[in-house]
């Protein structure tokens, strides 16, 4: 964004904010609108009213992380109850040529951003960003679960489904730690790092009639990170489970 200076910064949580001062004190004109909080010092970007103002010809527009739960309306927890800002009007309102920013944008408003000659990058395909945001999501986790335990997380026991870059840095963290850590997943080939890790591993057999996988993580664990988006657990395993294991959500909407 080397010749860009006029960024608008809309929507998201704490991270827009942050990218909003960042952006600043880079000398960029920054406006806001919909942030998660307002600025708590004299700030050195301009909070506008309205939507109207933060989509008055600004060169680029940084959406949050992610920029949709559901593809229709922006992540916006700093309007609470109020309307909505849809995706479509976000895209009506900017010119041609400018830059459309976002951390997994949804394909709808990526190609009708584009038909109209608006530039589009997704910042969360970095790699190098994933890790990070990974391990800050792992780091955060786990102290969540060392918050629920009445106990040390040395031979505590804990259950991770899924392979991905969080679960491992996840299982890295509580092998560290001293844990016992059981990892499930489909992938047989990718539960083969964790095997050498030192974790216990668990196939997930979504085929199974019975799903005896998940007869496996219902008891004897005292915390259970689910890591794959996708729904894993319904309310009958939610039922029969042990009532003292903590069940923490990372991923499945």
């Amino acid at each position: 964004m080397k010749n860009q200076n006029k960024i608008s910064v809309i929507g998201g949580d704490l991270r827009q904010y942050a990218v909003a001062k960042e952006l600043s004190a880079k000398g960029k004109e920054v406006r806001v609108f919909g942030l998660a909080t307002q600025a708590v010092e004299v700030p050195t970007f301009t909070e506008c009213a309205t939507l109207d103002q933060a989509l008055y010809g600004p060169d680029v527009i940084v959406l949050p992380l992610p920029v949709s739960s559901d593809g229709v309306t922006l992540n916006c927890i700093g309007r609470g109850s109020e309307e909505r800002i849809l995706l479509d009007t976000l895209v009506d309102e900017m010119r041609e040529g400018s830059l459309l920013c976002g951390g997994r944008i949804p394909n709808t408003l990526k190609n009708r951003a584009q038909a109209k000659g608006i530039r589009v990058k997704d910042y969360f395909q970095s790699e190098k960003l994933q890790i990070k945001n990974a391990y800050i999501t792992a780091e955060a986790a786990l102290s969540i679960a060392m918050n629920s335990l009445d106990k040390c997380v040395h031979g505590a026991r804990f259950a991770i489904t899924g392979t991905g870059r969080i679960a491992r840095l996840l299982s890295e963290l509580l092998i560290k730690l001293g844990a016992q850590v059981c990892v499930a997943a489909r992938d047989r080939d990718k539960l083969v790092y964790f095997e050498l890790l030192g974790c216990s591993t668990l196939h997930i057999d979504t085929q199974q009639s019975e799903n005896r996988w998940q007869n496996e993580l219902l008891h004897g664990y005292d915390v259970l990170f689910n890591t794959v988006p996708c729904w894993l657990f319904d309310r009958e395993f939610l039922r029969l489970s042990d009532k003292n294991m903590t069940i923490i959500e990372l991923a499945s909407p």
